[in-house]
């Protein structure tokens, strides 16, 4: 396969392919598949080691990546509280590994995708959702329609404080924040820290640079849109987008 990075976004999550990737250990909030084009690679799921060719970790576990061989490498981020991210949501495993066959039949939509010059929102939810029926999970869970308002709102609004997300869901601050965190497992800082950061993603994606991404996100600076991301995803973001 020639040499070449891709990302792709969408409303339900986003596609990296690339190579050469090894990341420290990080904290990431999405729920992610994760693939080798060729040889295994080394995973670290909540500190515990698995080789293999693909794996689906949940999300707000801690990962970590070692590619000896440098081989492609593709990475699904799905968002775990859209319909599809329920789906594959499992509150009792942290990881399981892709059989054989869900890897190559993943790998071979990823590949089609890759050296299609076509690159559009629309075309990378409909990988992701194939690569989701391809995995095949249906957890039953919900979340509660509170929550789920409260998660788009935060989406669509620049900035928004707790006492205003609050009355918004017509909760206390105290009840709104236990009922958050219960419900997505991270806090409401975390996740809008966490919106921020795929605003900036994208500002990346589309060529603006690091700081103009920064401030698009809604980052006070560009070290901290560094930090941000290092942390969730063990590698800075001029490295992997080289």
């Amino acid at each position: 396969m020639k040499k070449h990075i891709k990302i792709g976004f969408s409303d339900i999550g986003g596609i990296y392919i690339g190579k050469d990737i090894q990341t420290s250990e990080h904290l990431h909030h999405a729920i992610t598949v994760a693939v080798s084009f060729s040889d295994e690679i080394d995973y670290w799921c909540e500190r515990q080691k698995v080789s293999c060719k693909g794996v689906i970790m949940q999300a707000n576990t801690i990962r970590k990546l070692v590619n000896p061989d440098n081989s492609y490498i593709a990475f699904i981020h799905i968002e775990p509280f859209s319909e599809q991210g329920l789906k594959l949501t499992d509150r009792k495993e942290p990881f399981k590994q892709l059989s054989l066959i869900q890897v190559k039949n993943i790998t071979k939509r990823l590949e089609k995708w890759l050296s299609d010059e076509q690159n559009d929102e629309s075309l990378t939810k409909k990988i992701i959702d194939k690569i989701i029926s391809e995995i095949g999970y249906t957890s039953g869970i919900a979340i509660d329609k509170r929550i789920r308002k409260a998660i788009d709102k935060i989406r669509k609004t620049e900035d928004i404080t707790l006492k205003q997300i609050s009355e918004h869901s017509h909760l206390s601050m105290y009840r709104f924040s236990h009922l958050f965190k219960q419900q997505t497992g991270i806090s409401f800082r975390e996740f809008v820290l966490y919106t921020k950061l795929v605003k900036s993603l994208k500002a990346v994606y589309q060529k603006q640079s690091l700081t103009h991404s920064s401030y698009l996100g809604g980052f006070s600076d560009q070290a901290h849109f560094t930090r941000t991301y290092y942390k969730a995803f063990g590698i800075l973001p001029s490295q992997s987008v080289k």
